[in-house]
């Protein structure tokens, strides 16, 4: 054998030796590392479970009521009392229309009136003066009948001017609009100046106080709702603004261009934080659905991570990541990493390391 040969020899000797060497301390390693310690722990129960199955809805606060204050007549506006986000109470007015052409037909109203009423009295006065030459047979039936007849038609001509000048009246009423409820003038859409017409929006008010959420529900969950169901509303732009209240409503009808429907609560609350047309999220129950759960002591916190100690049938402890739903009640709900059959580790009296013994 050349001394070539020989040295390959003694090389490939040294290193299987060196492998050999290496495979026995790693396996005295792990069999170390497997022995762990005994730790003393409290252990529970990972578990299957129904919990409620939540949908968000999305919506906005609104006045619990709503206003929109018309005129019925035409006219040019005189004068707007109020400012937005002025607060009035019932009778306040809010807005003056030009009454110059009314007051002149009240004027002839009223002149009406006292012309049918001179005619009434000098009508009257005729028909007595005609029963009396009747009785003496001085007129016939028929000439006294005439007269009565034109003294009815005149107290007729009273009457009739009268309602005219009630319309009159009525129809200025219109004119000077007064707030229908105590609130909160929200916007103004009439100016001075401006021409009002019958039905044309001048002022919307809202109620002060008393706010509701309005929210809308996918058409696959509203058949799970009901007035009276307790849902959960979050106002997402202030701090604490979270509220357990009842469903006041439910629209059977979709809105046409989103197809969801409409689901009402009324938030009875004294926050002056709340405004109309805040954002708002509404959790809403719609049936139960299967959890996973864990009780939310054997979670634990690794930065970003999170884990839970599971007890393996020989006793020892193992670290199983896991990923986090809601917390419900006194559980966590777990979405990945556990089956739900698992035995898990409450608090122990020392640290646990992978592959200690729990005992209890």
């Amino acid at each position: 054998m050349s001394n070539r040969n020989q040295i390959q020899t003694g090389a490939l000797l040294v290193m299987l030796t060196m492998l050999f060497l290496l495979a026995g301390c790693g396996d005295k390693a792990e069999t170390a590392s497997a022995q762990g310690k005994d730790v003393k722990a409290t252990t529970g129960q990972a578990r299957l479970a129904n919990v409620p199955r939540n949908v968000t809805a999305t919506g906005s606060l609104q006045a619990g009521t709503t206003v929109m204050v018309s005129t019925r007549m035409m006219g040019w506006v005189r004068q707007v009392h109020v400012t937005e986000g002025q607060q009035v109470t019932k009778g306040d007015a809010l807005v003056s229309i030009d009454d110059s052409d009314l007051k002149a037909k009240k004027a002839q109203a009223e002149a009406g009136i006292a012309e049918a009423s001179a005619v009434l009295t000098n009508a009257e006065k005729m028909a007595e003066r005609f029963e009396k030459l009747y009785a003496e047979k001085s007129v016939s039936k028929q000439q006294l009948d005439d007269v009565l007849t034109g003294r009815d038609r005149a107290a007729a001509g009273v009457k009739m001017a009268k309602a005219g000048l009630a319309e009159v009246k009525v129809h200025l009423s219109y004119l000077d609009i007064v707030a229908p409820t105590d609130g909160i003038v929200t916007r103004k859409m009439i100016e001075e100046g401006n021409m009002a017409n019958p039905g044309m929006p001048l002022i919307t008010m809202e109620s002060a106080g008393d706010m509701k959420v309005v929210a809308h529900l996918g058409e696959k969950d509203v058949s799970a709702v009901a007035i009276g169901m307790q849902v959960a509303v979050e106002v997402t732009s202030l701090s604490g603004a979270n509220f357990k209240v009842p469903l006041t409503k439910v629209v059977p009808t979709a809105n046409p261009g989103s197809r969801t429907y409409d689901i009402e609560a009324a938030l009875i609350t004294t926050d002056p934080r709340l405004k109309s047309g805040m954002f708002a999220r509404v959790t809403v129950p719609v049936g139960t659905r299967e959890a996973i759960l864990v009780p939310a002591p054997a979670v634990h916190k690794r930065g970003q991570l999170t884990g839970v100690w599971i007890v393996a049938t020989d006793g020892t402890a193992h670290l199983r990541w896991v990923r986090l739903g809601h917390q419900i009640g006194d559980d966590f709900e777990v979405l990945a990493g556990l089956s739900g059959t698992e035995t898990v580790v409450l608090g122990s009296e020392t640290p646990l390391t992978e592959g200690d013994r729990v005992v209890n």
